[in-house]
């Protein structure tokens, strides 16, 4: 018997369907449910710290404030937004275009390629410039400083 290549089509009674939309579709779903479910718990600014490290050490993490800012964004207060954790306030209206950008594309039957570098060189340097960009980050949002370093930490908004 001979192989079929792989298709991204099953078929139902002779005609292909196609499902490329399924990967994206079940993303979406996922980060909207997720969003929806944080929202329905209100983090808020109860001043009960929610991160371990914040809880352990009493320092913020690249993510302290994380929470709370997907409940802003869901309410849509970006400023508040941006006051829990401005990075994540930036990346994630950025991550749901990427994934409406991949559902749009596999509706329509094209692929979509993955935004990072294939070969490993720049693989590598890209991945040592976001970690270094976590790192300084990190360190910014927990020294004090002018009140723009100020505001990089997680526990800033009062309002």
């Amino acid at each position: 018997m001979p192989r079929r290549p792989y298709s991204d089509a099953v078929q139902t009674h002779g005609h292909p369907v196609q499902r490329s939309w399924l990967g994206p579709a079940v993303a979406i779903g996922s980060v909207a449910v997720g969003s929806a479910l944080i929202a329905a718990w209100n983090p808020g600014d109860t001043g009960q710290p929610l991160c371990t490290s914040q809880m352990a050490f009493g320092v913020d993490c690249p993510f302290c404030g994380g929470m709370r800012c997907v409940n802003s964004l869901v309410r849509g207060d970006v400023l508040a937004a941006a006051d829990h954790n401005v990075l994540l306030a930036v990346a994630l209206p950025l991550v749901a275009i990427g994934l409406a950008v991949w559902l749009w594309r596999s509706m329509h039957g094209q692929t979509t390629p993955v935004p990072w570098p294939t070969d490993r060189r720049r693989s590598m340097l890209l991945g040592a410039a976001i970690v270094v960009g976590l790192v300084v980050f990190t360190v910014l949002r927990n020294v004090g400083g002018p009140p723009w370093v100020e505001w990089l930490h997680s526990t800033s908004y009062l309002g």
